[in-house]
């Protein structure tokens, strides 16, 4: 098992440049804890699961999975990964990722490169993409009328890709697993090329938005490159078991056995991932709804109105994310529960506390971290947020009381200068 700490760096650590498994093609996502592996790291000692001496090893449970960051952690220091999210994206991004220890083996296709290569050089196709996500000249446009999510060309590229794939899946080339592998670098890319700042909540005004600094990124060509897979594991059997379902569900469907760790990482504001990642949806479900046109009142960035409705979060609500996680809470059979929040959450960190210690000891680690916010030009008045980590062993009733950990919180907020608010803004991701 590696337990060294795995501190992010950012050069080193690029996304699309390194080979590290841990960071390799990390799609822009908000929340994500790519900054705060070694604080996870280190609650996972604090259980004494990690390096764990037991013939099987240690169960974790990510029932917020999301980019996937956390569970490769958990994968590549050796735990049998549980992973799931709501979102048919991060199931897209993360199956292969999560569950192979080696490349799918794509026998009708010769391999995966091979399958890769291939797409790589398909003849570009006008599609779904190329007409609802991208203007109708990238010379001479209308960002009123014209959704500027992608350049032409690379909404072809995408539109031939995706067909491919889909028409692979439809004659039984590709199985599940082999799909993932497809999808994932596919998502990946369409994300790095987008007009976007890593949400598609949105798209820049014009091409690389204000100041233009993406311009580069947004213009390079949409180019697949092959998954990273952590060789540690049984070859014989999944890495990770993988769902999409609504996590509440999941911790019902696991009641009934107890897991070593079960890890939360619940939306922290009014923001629904399903519509700030909707079009790494629209590509991984490849239902190709008719959309409006942009003009259409409420249909500019193209979310689909039947989607919004039909898959709201309650953590995304004042009102209902802290009955939400309370109910979570009490339903999850695990050990240890890790908790990741924040300050700006809309749980409160007095009730998010208290909830934990009804189940058990409660010890918090804590870091302050750069503030979200729209672009890196654009600053706060309110620079940086506190992280905390909640690690709650259900074995145990006997430890710091409420009143004792809230200060041991806001202490370390009032040293590092941190916001506690509860209001916060988007992060530029790239």
């Amino acid at each position: 098992m590696n337990s060294e700490p795995s501190v992010y760096h950012k050069r080193r650590h690029a996304a699309r440049t390194t080979d590290e498994y841990l960071f390799h093609q990390l799609v822009p996502y908000l929340g994500n804890k790519r900054r705060l592996l070694h604080l996870i790291l280190e609650a996972l000692e604090i259980t004494g699961t990690l390096n764990s001496k037991k013939k099987n090893p240690p169960i974790f449970a990510d029932f917020f999975a999301g980019s996937g960051v956390v569970s490769r952690l958990a994968r590549q220091n050796g735990y049998r990964v549980i992973a799931n999210d709501w979102e048919p994206y991060s199931h897209a991004l993360n199956h292969a990722i999560l569950a192979c220890v080696d490349a799918p083996a794509f026998k009708e296709l010769g391999g995966y490169q091979k399958a890769i290569d291939y797409l790589n050089r398909l003849p570009e196709v006008k599609g779904w993409v190329t007409h609802n996500l991208c203007p109708r000249n990238d010379d001479v446009y209308d960002p009123t009328r014209d959704r500027l999510f992608f350049k032409r060309r690379n909404g072809m590229r995408i539109d031939a890709i995706r067909q491919q794939i889909a028409t692979w899946q439809a004659q039984g080339a590709i199985n599940d697993v082999e799909m993932s592998a497809l999808l994932a670098p596919l998502l990946y890319s369409a994300s790095f090329v987008s007009n976007t700042s890593g949400v598609f909540k949105s798209f820049h005004q014009g091409w690389g938005g204000r100041t233009q600094t993406a311009l580069e990124r947004i213009e390079s060509l949409l180019w697949l490159t092959p998954s990273r897979f952590c060789e540690i594991g049984d070859r014989k059997r999944p890495a990770a078991e993988m769902w999409c379902v609504d996590s509440q569900h999941l911790a019902n469907q696991m009641s009934g056995f107890e897991v070593d760790v079960a890890y939360l990482d619940p939306p922290y504001n009014q923001h629904a991932y399903s519509s700030n990642y909707h079009v790494l949806n629209a590509l991984t479900l490849w239902d190709q709804v008719d959309l409006p046109s942009p003009d259409t009142k409420g249909y500019k960035s193209g979310i689909d109105r039947a989607w919004r409705k039909e898959r709201p979060s309650p953590y995304n609500s004042s009102k209902h994310a802290k009955d939400a996680y309370e109910k979570l809470l009490s339903t999850i059979n695990a050990r240890y529960i890790l908790t990741s929040y924040s300050t700006d959450g809309n749980i409160e960190p007095k009730d998010l506390l208290m909830a934990n210690l009804e189940r058990g000891k409660v010890t918090l680690l804590t870091q302050d971290v750069p503030r979200y916010r729209v672009s890196k030009q654009r600053q706060s008045e309110r620079a940086r947020v506190l992280e905390f980590i909640v690690i709650t062993d259900t074995h145990a009733k006997s430890g710091p009381p409420l009143r004792q950990l809230l200060g041991q919180l806001y202490h370390f907020a009032e040293l590092g200068g941190v916001d506690t608010s509860g209001n916060s803004t988007q992060l530029a991701l790239w």
